[in-house]
C-alpha cells in the first residue's frame, strides 16, 4: 500500500478516486442546471439519470485519459492512483468499460437520443485521448464542446432547450480556456513526450495570451443575459465573484507562470466552474419569480 498525499491509499480508494468524482459531481450538476433552463421545468427522475449517465461518461472519459496518460502523468501528476501504481492499467481498463456501459445503459433508459448521444461522447473522448491530444486547439475544442453539452443534454431530458443556451455558450469559453491553461501547467510532461500542445507549438506567453483572450471574451458575454434582461440584478451579484476568480487566475498566469509545474490554477478554474453553475441557478430561480 503506498501513499497518497501522506495518506495511505487502499485499491478501493484508488477506484473511486481515478475517475475524478468532483469532475463527475461538476457534470451532473451542469446536466442538472440544463433542466433547470428548460420552459417546462425539471422532472426529476429524467434529470436524474442524465445527470447520472453523463457523470458516468465522464468518469469513463477521464479513467482512459489516464490510462493513456500514464507516462506522461509520471512527470506532470505522480499523485494520481495509476502512475502511483494505486492500481493496475488492467483495472482501469476495466473500469472505463464498465462506466461507459453504465453510463449507456442509463442514457437509453431515458431516451434512444440521449443513449446514441452518450455513447457518441464516450467515443469521442476516447479519440481525444488517443488521437487529440496531441493536436492544436482542436483537442482542447472538443473537450470543450462536450463540456456544454450537458446543459442542453439535461434540457432535452424534460423536453425542450429552453435557455440552457446561455450556460452551454459560457461553459465552452471557460473549458477552451481551461484546456490551455492546464496545457500550460503539464508543459514539462507533454515535452518529454514529444506533444505538440499549443504551448509547446506557440510557447507558453503566447498560449497564456490566448487563454486571457478567451476569457476576457467570456467575463464580456455573461453579462449579456443580465443587460438584456433575461436575468436580473440577483444573477448579477452571484457572478462578481467568478469573474474576480477568473482575473485572479489570469493574473497568477501572466506573473507566475514560470512556476506553473502543477494544476493549482486548473483547480482553482473548477472552483469558478462550482460558482458559474450557481450564478445560472441563482438567475433561473430569480426568472421564474418574475
Amino acid at each position: 500500500m503506498r501513499l497518497f498525499h501522506g495518506k495511505a491509499l487502499s485499491p478501493l480508494t484508488a477506484f473511486f478516486l481515478l475517475p475524478r468524482p468532483l469532475n463527475g459531481l461538476i457534470t451532473a450538476l451542469s446536466v442538472g442546471v440544463g433542466a433547470l433552463t428548460a420552459i417546462q421545468g425539471p422532472t426529476w427522475l429524467p434529470v436524474l439519470l442524465a445527470a447520472l449517465s453523463a457523470a458516468l461518461i465522464n468518469g469513463a472519459g477521464n479513467v482512459f485519459n489516464d490510462l493513456i496518460d500514464i507516462d506522461i502523468d509520471r512527470i506532470n501528476r505522480p499523485d494520481r492512483p495509476l502512475p502511483a501504481g494505486h492500481i493496475s492499467p488492467l483495472a482501469a481498463g476495466l473500469q472505463t468499460l464498465a462506466l461507459t456501459l453504465a453510463g449507456g445503459l442509463c442514457a437509453f433508459w431515458l431516451s434512444p437520443w440521449h443513449g446514441f448521444l452518450a455513447l457518441g461522447i464516450a467515443l469521442l473522448l476516447a479519440i481525444y485521448s488517443i488521437f487529440l491530444k496531441n493536436s492544436l486547439l482542436l483537442g482542447n475544442i472538443l473537450v470543450a464542446g462536450i463540456g456544454a453539452i450537458a446543459f442542453p443534454y439535461g434540457a432535452f431530458a424534460v423536453g425542450d432547450i429552453g435557455r440552457s443556451w446561455i450556460p452551454a455558450l459560457f461553459a465552452l469559453l471557460f473549458h477552451i480556456g481551461r484546456e490551455i491553461v492546464k496545457d500550460i501547467e503539464d508543459i514539462a510532461g507533454d515535452k518529454i513526450r514529444g506533444e505538440h500542445t499549443l504551448p509547446l507549438r506557440w510557447g507558453s506567453q503566447n498560449a497564456a495570451l490566448i487563454a486571457s483572450l478567451i476569457y476576457i471574451l467570456l467575463i464580456g458575454i455573461t453579462w449579456i443575459p443580465f443587460f438584456t434582461a433575461i436575468y436580473n440584478i440577483f444573477y448579477a451579484l452571484a457572478l462578481l465573484p467568478v469573474n474576480g476568480l477568473v482575473l485572479y487566475v489570469l493574473w497568477q498566469l501572466h506573473h507566475q507562470r514560470a512556476q506553473l509545474s502543477d494544476d493549482r490554477l486548473g483547480r482553482l478554474l473548477k472552483i469558478g466552474m462550482f460558482s458559474g453553475l450557481l450564478a445560472i441557478v441563482i438567475g433561473e430561480l430569480a426568472f421564474d419569480l418574475n
